[in-house]
């Protein structure tokens, strides 16, 4: 009876600790699953709000003639051009589809028919509240686990905010 209720305690220990590992298992591939995800979301929002902003930016050298707008779409393509090079470059195979939102389908849609000081204010506007909602999604990914892309979200989250600024300024005076 003995020797059965001592085997009995060691097989139900095995289970607990086979149990408990198992779970520790579990946990960690969620993180990594989870992570993986974080990431995916974000180099797709990253991506998708600097291919809308550039094909804006290459609009705006044909639809304005304010010098203002003229170099802030210039400096735009040149930044979001570079920075989505190399966003590609870190994230590899989780690159999405260059795909845009509707939203923003909808966006150079409206602003392909307007010319001069129309399209300026519509474009600048739009500027402004891209880069209010590109600085936010940057800031959640400087708490990305992977480094890489956390790396490039710090470094890249400055820009945005001069962008920012700078497209607040132009505005102002386009009033």
């Amino acid at each position: 009876m003995m020797k059965r209720t001592f085997y009995i305690a060691l097989t139900l220990t095995a289970l607990i600790f086979t149990q408990a590992c198992n779970n520790r298992k579990a946990k960690n591939y969620n993180k990594i699953n989870q992570a993986n995800e974080e990431g995916i979301s974000f180099v797709k929002s990253a991506l998708e709000s600097g291919a809308a902003e550039i094909k804006a930016s290459q609009l705006a050298l044909t639809n304005s003639k304010n010098p203002e707008v003229l170099e802030f779409a210039k400096m735009l393509i040149a930044d979001h051009t570079n920075a989505d090079a190399e966003l590609k470059q870190i994230a590899g195979s989780k690159t999405p589809n260059d795909t845009l939102t509707v939203a923003h389908q909808q966006l150079l849609s409206s602003l392909s028919k307007k010319t001069g000081q129309k399209f300026d204010k519509e474009y600048m506007q739009a500027m402004v509240n891209d880069h209010e909602n590109a600085i936010l999604v940057f800031k959640k990914g400087e708490d990305n686990i992977d480094k890489k892309l956390k790396s490039y979200a710090d470094k890249t989250l400055p820009t945005l905010q001069d962008h920012l600024k700078k497209a607040n300024s132009i505005c102002l005076d386009l009033k």
